[in-house]
């Protein structure tokens, strides 16, 4: 099977080796596609489950921009945050190496494979206007059949989705007695944040010109992508929508901002008279944020014995793929966090990624990363303003999705949650084409922008 694998990627990789030859960009944009599918390799044939495969495009896209020559030269994108990351970077390689030896390099990959190469791709070959509109009709169209059959799923059932090679507790789970739905990804989780972060992102692209028939389709499909976030039952992702909502719109769109109270409110009513008792206890128990706070209340009290953490990787995701490697199958049976941070007498398990990056890296590793936080949103939300046309309304949801990214990892382990943490840097790096790029003629509208707030 191995061998046959091995006869099928060559002349595949020989294939897209070809096609992103002279447009590196396109090798991005193909990965922006294929990533909200990955979940569905948990029940495709075992001949098609090639792991890493998103990492070897993004390695071979970044080998051919950065050597293979190129006549045109594009305004490097504007990318202030970089310099924070890369202290950042440095800090926790050292922490990786020192803590897990050779195999933190599972902890930095992690952590930074995604902050590094994508943004590095492109600034070595911007994306142009054309790419990154290109890059909002990917996931505008995507995000509805992802949705959908997120929906379906509730139709399915359990028990037929066991049927089609999902696993419980895996991928079928429940909250309280009410299935969650995971779309085309391996857990629920990831499909709440992404279709948020297209809601946030086209939404404001397609209020911005909506005579424009793709954006004017797209806002007719919104209520479907929001009854998919519904569906997961993902507290944080719910909360984050809100949160970016509100931003664009107070910073832009004025007129809808009625609309948009009358719709949340309306929406919490028919909630809360529609839906079964069962479902609202779901979404509404406060036992999971009292538990969360019970595990901060003891991770806080751990910093001063460990005020530059317990190393990158003693935690979470990357602590998993050590025991994995370590251990093989063996590791399944044993919890993802081994640290020495006990709750209840258990290895702590962070589901606050500041929390995370406190654990192991202290302090400064959490300031070090809000303020890249800080700096992209403070750039995409300025990039909003002086800027014009589709950038202008794409800087605006980028902002919007960074705000509410940085709500949901309250609640969550957002940034090595994949594929959030790829879209995240991704949508970074291309507001800062847009700014190198923009220039007040030219910008081209189809339609009128609505007026800003100052």
């Amino acid at each position: 099977m191995n061998s046959l694998l091995y006869v099928v990627a060559l002349p595949v990789a020989w294939v897209f080796l070809r096609w992103i030859w002279h447009r590196p960009q396109r090798g991005v944009l193909l990965v922006a596609a294929l990533v909200p599918f990955n979940g569905l390799l948990l029940i495709a044939p075992a001949w098609m489950r090639v792991d890493g495969w998103k990492e070897a495009m993004l390695l071979l896209t970044l080998a051919v921009a950065a050597f293979v020559p190129h006549g045109r030269v594009d305004p490097r994108p504007a990318l202030p945050w970089w310099s924070i990351g890369v202290v950042l970077c440095v800090f926790g390689v050292g922490s990786a190496f020192l803590t897990a030896g050779i195999l933190g390099i599972f902890a930095i990959k992690i952590t930074f494979f995604y902050f590094i190469v994508v943004p590095l791709i492109l600034y070595l070959r911007p994306f142009t206007a054309r790419d990154r509109d290109l890059l909002i009709t990917i996931m505008m169209v995507e995000s509805v059949g992802i949705a959908v059959f997120g929906l379906a799923q509730q139709a399915i059932g359990p028990a037929g989705l066991a049927e089609m090679g999902y696993k419980f507790n895996e991928t079928i789970r429940f909250s309280g007695g009410l299935m969650r739905s995971f779309g085309s990804f391996n857990q629920p989780f990831p499909f709440a944040f992404y279709l948020v972060t297209v809601l946030l992102v086209g939404g404001s692209v397609a209020l911005a010109a909506p005579r424009r028939l793709r954006n004017r389709l797209f806002l007719l499909m919104t209520p479907v992508l929001v009854a998919g976030v519904a569906a997961s039952v993902v507290r944080a992702a719910l909360l984050g929508l809100l949160i970016g909502v509100l931003v664009l719109a107070v910073v832009r769109y004025r007129r809808q901002l009625k609309a948009v109270i009358i719709g949340g409110v309306a929406l919490i009513v028919v909630v809360g008279v529609g839906a079964s008792s069962q479902a609202r206890s779901s979404l509404l128990s406060s036992d999971s944020l009292a538990a969360r706070e019970t595990g901060w209340k003891v991770v806080t009290r751990t910093v001063p014995s460990h005020p530059f953490g317990e190393g990158l990787g003693s935690t979470g995701a990357a602590k998993a793929a050590q025991l994995v490697a370590e251990l093989g199958p063996a590791a399944e049976k044993l919890p993802y966090a081994t640290g020495e941070v006990q709750i209840y007498g258990r290895p702590y398990q962070p589901d606050n990624y500041y929390v995370k990056l406190l654990i192991e890296l202290g302090p400064i590793g959490v300031w070090l990363f809000c303020a890249i936080l800080v700096v992209i949103y403070l750039l995409a939300l300025r990039s909003a303003r002086t800027m014009s046309g589709n950038d202008a309304a794409l800087a605006l949801g980028v902002a919007a999705a960074v705000l509410s990214s940085a709500v949901a990892a309250v609640a969550s382990s957002y940034f090595e949650i994949f594929p959030s943490d790829f879209y995240f840097w991704l949508l970074a790096a291309v507001v800062g084409c847009a700014v190198s790029q923009h220039s007040p003629v030219q910008a081209v509208e189809r339609s009128p922008v609505p007026e800003q707030v100052s």
